[in-house]
């Protein structure tokens, strides 16, 4: 039978935690830490809206996005990037998606073609970016993303000959699941490598409104700077966000992308016949959420309350670092799957094994193997009773932290 692309898919991280707690029973009524769905209220200003608009539904929505919402877009991204018109001034170059993962699904279809090509991403990785990968046609790259290169691949470590190969590359900043900030030079530097080069680059910057209190005065950067900053309207980047981290809506499926003119224009053509447009009145809702900020500060202050618990709890727990942005603890442990499946037995927690989110390099090492990612996502004492149940039942790390990430 030949080869479908399909085949050589990751596996969903949550069917394989399914395969491994299912077939055992929860110590106690079962609470999930293990998916990144916020479940702190959403704005209800938003939900009003979209029961007022049931009739849109009867009319096909722009591709472009309705002028409401690009105007509420385009005044977030100057109020939050100081990003202004000018250096986004085609129609083009901000596009409504259905949530972010469909636009980071299909960007990877505008990567350049290079003979034996090569697209990039962060190793742990959001699984969408090698599924994409995948289906494009190129051999994807993880570039181990450890506590020795500060939980951001190491971009000065790409070598000559995977960079000429190179078609794409994916970011996250913060980043899923460490939580670590890619600041502006870092920015630069991937920049600077898709110019050089001749790849395009992919910033996921959902978690970009979710960072603590010690970013307050200087948050996480957009690469969309940079473009600005090199005055560079053909940038070969594109920059995704997102409401369902920012807004608490992820049902909504409701995010934007934003680039260099020419690549938006392709990305504008091939949106045109190959994917769904944003509903009317989930972009007539959206708009009204891009243009408050008052709830995401709101929403901001109760994920850092959140790790002000967490790091009561875990202060002296060998590796425990209370991480910059997003809202995932990149836990520490002996062994992801073990640590994962005796919380489901214990105490009916599902926590997600590190290992799921990685892949093992050249030697056969995987740096997930002694991780759990937790998402903080509950309310504040539904995080503390799990938080303590996490610290109670498990063990710290008996090995060296640096030698487990390295």
């Amino acid at each position: 039978m030949p080869h479908r692309r399909a085949d050589a898919m990751p596996q969903s991280p949550f069917a394989r935690l399914r395969g491994l707690l299912d077939a055992h029973q929860p110590g106690r009524p079962a609470i999930s830490l293990a998916i990144g769905e916020p479940r702190h209220p959403a704005p209800a200003f938003v939900l009003q809206a979209l029961a007022a608009e049931t009739d849109s539904y009867m009319r096909y929505p722009p591709i472009a996005g309705l002028p409401a919402w690009r105007e509420a877009v385009a005044g977030w991204l100057h109020r939050r990037f100081g990003i202004t018109a000018d250096s986004l001034a085609e129609a083009s170059q901000i596009l409504p998606l259905n949530g972010t993962r469909e636009g980071l699904f299909l960007a990877a279809q505008l990567a350049p073609p290079k003979v034996d090509g090569l697209m990039a991403m962060p190793n742990p990785f959001y699984q969408v970016y090698a599924s994409a990968v995948t289906a494009a046609g190129a051999t994807p790259v993880y570039l181990d993303a450890s506590e020795t290169t500060g939980f951001l691949p190491d971009l000065e470590a790409l070598d000559e000959a995977t960079l000429v190969r190179l078609r794409a590359l994916y970011l996250c900043s913060p980043a899923n699941p460490q939580g670590t900030i890619a600041d502006l030079d870092y920015l630069q530097k991937a920049y600077d490598l898709a110019k050089r080069y001749g790849f395009i680059l992919l910033v996921d910057e959902c978690y970009a409104e979710i960072y603590d209190r010690a970013y307050e005065a200087t948050p996480p950067p957009s690469i969309l700077q940079i473009m600005q900053q090199q005055q560079d309207a053909e940038a070969p980047v594109i920059a995704f966000h997102s409401l369902s981290k920012r807004s608490n809506l992820p049902g909504l499926r409701s995010g934007f992308c934003a680039g260099g003119a020419a690549l938006m224009q392709q990305f504008f053509d091939l949106r045109m016949i190959a994917a769904p447009q944003s509903p009317i009145a989930v972009q007539n809702a959206a708009a009204l959420a891009w243009a408050d900020d008052a709830h995401v500060s709101d929403n901001r202050a109760l994920y850092q309350r959140k790790f002000d618990v967490a790091e009561n709890i875990f202060a002296n727990w060998p590796g425990f670092f209370r991480p910059p942005g997003g809202f995932f603890l990149w836990l520490p442990v002996d062994n992801g799957e073990a640590a994962a499946l005796q919380l489901w037995q214990q105490v009916g927690l599902r926590v997600l094994p590190g290992a799921y989110l990685t892949r093992p390099n050249a030697d056969g090492h995987n740096i997930g193997d002694g991780y759990i990612r937790i998402a903080l996502v509950g309310d504040l004492q539904e995080t503390e009773t799990a938080l303590k149940d996490i610290a109670a039942q498990l063990s710290p790390p008996m090995a060296d932290v640096q030698e487990v990430a390295s």
